[in-house]
């Protein structure tokens, strides 16, 4: 049996980006990243779903180890400046995925799902889903998003990131629900193939250029967050982040759509569906013969997911928002360090984003170095 330094549970943006982090820190590391998808396959899946073309991250914020490596490797390899969207030169989807596959390297895959963790001395035993079992002194929890997102009255609705979801021909008319970048991007998309698409929100499309305050990119913001204690952070991070927005190039867009009459737009807070379409509160009724919800993910890590798992066999405290307590080198407990959005209370409101990961990165990337110093 392997015993791995460390394990890193999740191939997506921030477990490759961990994983490349830490071997270019601690060369001699036995890392190995568990997911049982290629790398990055969830997240390319969730882009294509929603008809993401351009992140909402500026191109300071990609998966290279330098700062300026997503520029320098755009002029390379022949990427034009419709590539870099506006101000912030955000990245098209195919200039980020081409770099990413370019600079995040191929650390070891085990292409297993892992099911629960175990407290071994000096470590940890990480079960997989066929009964086989691994070993490491250290395991980052760099899962992703939770489960689709589905509103008390839409249990049994579609979700546009449930893992099975396609678009379709088009056919009956469609309601996306969901005001959102998601909703818009997908309401744009849906138009685009040729369906009939209401989209339906709980306020008019809000513009801005990021979903959380910039200022918590640098130390400005950066230095009264970290000295807050625990329980206000919670509270600073509902005030800096913006959900719910949409940025520039979208919102023009789907305000262009919605002028032109090619997507169509309800106002309203959804109630319930039913067998002909959605209820809202005020009694209204949409009909449509497929409702589509593009309402993000679940804050709460999913009782039956690892991290559910997790939080429920070692105790482990949530805030009310479903973030984690966990310290400075993002434990949670001796070793078993957590990644993403559950890491906010240390990573700030961009925990969630490629920001998020690139933060992620150097704090573990230290920690290994200085295992690796002390070895």
């Amino acid at each position: 049996m392997t015993e791995y330094d460390w394990l890193i549970i999740g191939g997506g943006p921030h477990g490759r980006f961990i994983a490349a982090s830490i071997a270019r820190a601690a060369r001699e590391a036995r890392l190995a990243v568990v997911d049982p998808l290629p790398a990055l396959a969830a997240w390319r899946a969730r882009a294509a779903a929603c008809g993401m073309r351009y992140l909402r991250s500026s191109n300071a914020h990609h998966l290279g180890a330098r700062a300026d490596s997503l520029r320098r490797f755009a002029r390379a390899a022949g990427y034009d400046g419709t590539h870099a969207l506006g101000y912030y030169r955000r990245p098209s989807l195919a200039l980020f995925d081409e770099h990413a596959a370019a600079e995040l390297g191929a650390p070891a895959h085990v292409p297993r799902r892992a099911h629960r963790l175990t407290r071994r001395h000096g470590g940890w035993r990480v079960e997989l889903d066929d009964g086989d079992t691994l070993t490491a002194r250290r395991v980052v929890l760099a899962t992703g998003p939770g489960r689709p997102y589905r509103p008390a009255g839409f249990e049994h609705a579609e979700h546009v990131f449930d893992p099975d979801f396609e678009l379709g021909d088009p056919g009956a008319a469609t309601v996306i629900v969901g005001g959102g970048i998601t909703g818009a991007q997908f309401a744009l998309r849906a138009a685009e193939a040729g369906r009939r698409t209401c989209w339906l929100t709980r306020h008019r499309p809000v513009r801005a250029d990021f979903d959380s305050d910039p200022c918590y990119a640098g130390p400005r913001c950066l230095a009264p967050f970290v000295n807050a204690p625990p329980a206000r952070r919670t509270q600073m991070l509902a005030d800096a982040r913006l959900p719910g927005t949409l940025p520039p190039d979208i919102h023009g867009a789907i305000t262009a759509a919605l002028a032109a009459r090619r997507v169509a737009w309800r106002r309203g807070e959804p109630e319930r569906l039913t067998p002909s379409g959605v209820l809202l509160a005020d009694g209204r009724l949409i009909h449509a013969g497929r409702v589509i919800l593009a309402t993000g993910f679940a804050h709460r890590p999913d009782p039956n997911s690892l991290l559910g798992r997790a939080v429920a066999d070692f105790d482990l405290a949530l805030d009310p928002a479903g973030h984690l307590y966990i310290d400075a080198e993002l434990a949670a407990a001796p070793g078993l360090h957590i990644a993403g959005r559950p890491a906010s209370l240390q990573l700030r409101p961009m925990a969630g984003n490629i920001k998020g990961a690139r933060l992620a990165g150097r704090v573990l990337a230290a920690i290994a170095r200085h295992a690796a110093a002390a070895a």
